[in-house]
């Protein structure tokens, strides 16, 4: 892993200094500037009379790590399961499924389908606690271990990355005649197989460009 630098800290006048000179930041006050220094999560810290701002690159990464995931979570498994993998992000602890139920105002049945799915995809850890008292009874705990959950969705864009890289070069290698047609013939049926294979590659160029993206949020922070 690369070394990096996790946070920074810079005298408000040296950023007013800075910002005013575009164009974009030359009518901004230095309130302006405080309140959106505030907004994306710097930490204000005062010397004497200098104010200074810190800015914490690890926990801005973690933040959209987070939000990939939970993107990921709803698209997959719906608005309910982003509920509850959220819930229990936030919480960072053991919860229970009558308690994660009550919360989230769900029937007990619903949370747990929905925590088993995301049990059995490793995006939630269970533990069970059994209960010995007249009654044996066994409780269901459930918590997201983050490290293990980035781990796990770094491994699946790996693999998504690998698989539309060789359909994208399937795709070319099938169409590479119609591909390399000169302008002046790509009419017809083949000016119509040409203009669909053109939007099909565009397609999985745009997509793998995503995964792309991914891979580099969780690749170089996910150990830090």
């Amino acid at each position: 892993m690369y070394t990096v630098i996790l946070y920074i800290s810079v005298p408000l006048s040296s950023i007013y200094e800075n910002v005013i000179k575009n164009g974009e930041g030359r009518n901004m006050t230095e309130a302006h500037v405080r309140a959106a220094l505030d907004q994306i999560g710097c930490h204000c810290s005062r010397i004497g009379t200098e104010e200074s701002y810190s800015l914490d690159l690890k926990n801005i990464v973690e933040i959209a790590q987070n939000d990939e995931v939970e993107s990921l979570v709803s698209k997959r498994y719906g608005r309910a399961a982003y509920s509850l993998f959220r819930l229990l992000s936030k919480t960072g602890k053991l919860m229970g499924t009558d308690k994660i139920a009550d919360t989230l105002i769900m029937e007990n049945m619903e949370a747990l389908k929905i925590l088993y799915s995301l049990w059995k995809d490793d995006y939630v850890h269970m533990e069970k606690l059994v209960s010995h008292g007249s009654a044996q009874s066994q409780y269901l705990l459930w918590r997201v271990n983050k490290c293990t959950v980035r781990e796990h969705v770094f491994d699946e864009t790996c693999h998504a990355a690998l698989n539309l890289r060789l359909k994208l070069a399937y795709e070319l290698e099938q169409e590479r005649e119609i591909i390399q047609l000169p302008k002046d013939k790509r009419i017809g049926a083949q000016g119509k197989r040409f203009e669909h294979s053109r939007q099909v590659n565009i397609l999985l160029e745009s997509s793998l460009m995503k995964l792309d993206e991914a891979l580099m949020l969780f690749y170089d922070f996910c150990n830090t």
